[in-house]
């Protein structure tokens, strides 16, 4: 098959010859050839909002031609607003940081983990990202229209607690490696700040969104008061500013951004038994109970929180403190951080996971190809972000009846606990 020029230009404007090359050296014989190559999008539709999301097959000719699977994320070509606001935000600088961690951990663990949390990258930079097609290997997304069950949110729990683990133990190693304590914010303070879960326009427009979709399709809007979404914005803000570093307990990087396209699950039949986590351009240092009650926010329903959630709780701190060295137990003593200090952070931490959820439920809840059409238009793309996206989402609420039921039954909670 030979190239076409439309074809070709597409991968040359992808990937440099070196990174190509790169690609090769690491994945296929020496001396192998590319002989032709697919490139399409990811999903139909938009399959995440922060990046251009691609499959990339390589045909390699070694003894025989065979398929090389990749996933590709680059900075949107065709959306300069958007480009701008990842860039602008380091959002692809926070996520190199993390693959280049991610190699030190694994240089320092020296084992191949049968059942990977995160995925690897063969490229990493502030304006790609190349990795396995993880789908080519067996993983699967979960239906984004659905919450999770119970099998799949104990499996997603383990790698989240094996994640923090792993982050923990590896700020163990450096301590012990140098001649002074090491703090991880004195190298990347500078990349691991938040852009908009702050006093930001985009949360005063969360906030907005809000009062809005309550006052005009909750059957208590008439209980709700005037001035609703002032009130809001002064509870998102004070929320989102408790999501920091705290002296006096265990920190670690956290995801925050654990919505359900970012987490992959493997099976054996219909057994669901491993979930790889990926996506870390919105990651944060923080205590880990951030992550896990964003993501029990995120993921399940009111009434799968009310049945299962401290079930979970506990399975998560089980995990978390199984996957700890010896020497990472002792440190954590001396945070004096076990089982109940856990839980009191997860409820201290209840506040920021309805937050999180409520301000971008109604990107990620929304239907792909429509949120692509409502959410990627270069014309509107500021205008949603930072000044009112209330009208499309409202609108789209009234015609689909799980995507208004999903936002309803969180902002009720939200508002009835904290309003």
């Amino acid at each position: 098959m030979e190239f076409s020029a439309e074809s070709a230009k597409s991968l040359e404007e992808l990937l440099s010859a070196k990174q190509l090359q790169h690609i090769l050296d690491r994945l296929a014989k020496s001396g192998a050839q590319l002989v032709s190559y697919d490139l399409k999008s990811a999903t139909e539709g938009i399959a995440g909002f922060l990046g251009d999301h691609l499959r990339l097959t390589l045909h390699v000719k070694e003894d025989f031609v065979r398929k090389i699977h990749l996933f590709v994320k680059s900075i949107p070509m065709s959306n300069q607003p958007k480009a701008e606001f990842i860039t602008q935000n380091q959002f692809n600088k926070r996520e190199a940081l993390m693959f280049k961690l991610f190699e030190e951990m694994e240089g320092m663990e020296g084992t191949e983990d049968p059942n990977p949390w995160r995925p690897k990258a063969y490229i990493y930079s502030e304006n790609i990202l190349v990795m396995p097609d993880l789908c080519a290997e067996g993983y699967k997304s979960f239906p984004a229209k659905k919450y999770l069950d119970k099998n799949h949110v104990m499996v997603a729990v383990t790698s989240i607690a094996r994640f923090h683990a792993a982050f923990f133990n590896y700020i163990t190693k450096k301590t012990a490696n140098g001649k002074r304590s090491y703090h991880f914010l004195d190298d990347c303070s500078h990349i691991m700040t938040e852009p908009i879960f702050i006093d930001s326009p985009w949360l005063h427009t969360a906030a907005k969104l809000t009062s809005k979709f309550l006052k005009e399709l909750s059957i208590n809007s008439k209980k709700y008061p005037d001035d609703l979404e002032g009130r809001l914005v002064e509870f998102y803000i004070k929320t989102c500013e408790s999501l920091k570093v705290y002296e006096d307990t265990l920190n670690v990087i956290i995801h925050k951004d654990l919505w359900i396209n970012n987490i992959l699950f493997r099976y054996n039949g219909d057994l669901v038994t491993n979930a790889v986590l990926v996506d870390y351009q919105c990651t944060r240092f923080a205590p880990p109970a951030f992550d896990v009650m964003a993501f029990l926010y995120l993921t399940t329903s009111r009434k799968f929180r009310e049945c299962y959630e401290n079930e979970v709780l506990r399975h998560y701190y089980s995990v978390f403190f199984q996957s700890l060295d010896n020497n990472s137990k002792l440190r954590m003593e001396s945070f004096k951080y076990n089982l109940d200090s856990f839980l009191d952070w997860c409820e201290k931490a209840r506040m920021f996971g309805m937050v999180e959820a409520a301000a971008i439920f109604p990107y990620i809840l929304m239907d792909p190809v429509k949120a692509q059409k409502t959410f990627d238009n270069p014309e509107t793309y500021m205008e949603y972000m930072v000044e009112d996206r209330s009208g499309p989402v409202i609108e789209h609420a009234r015609e689909n009846d799980s995507y208004r039921n999903k936002q309803l039954e969180l902002y009720e909670e939200l508002v009835e606990k904290y309003i």
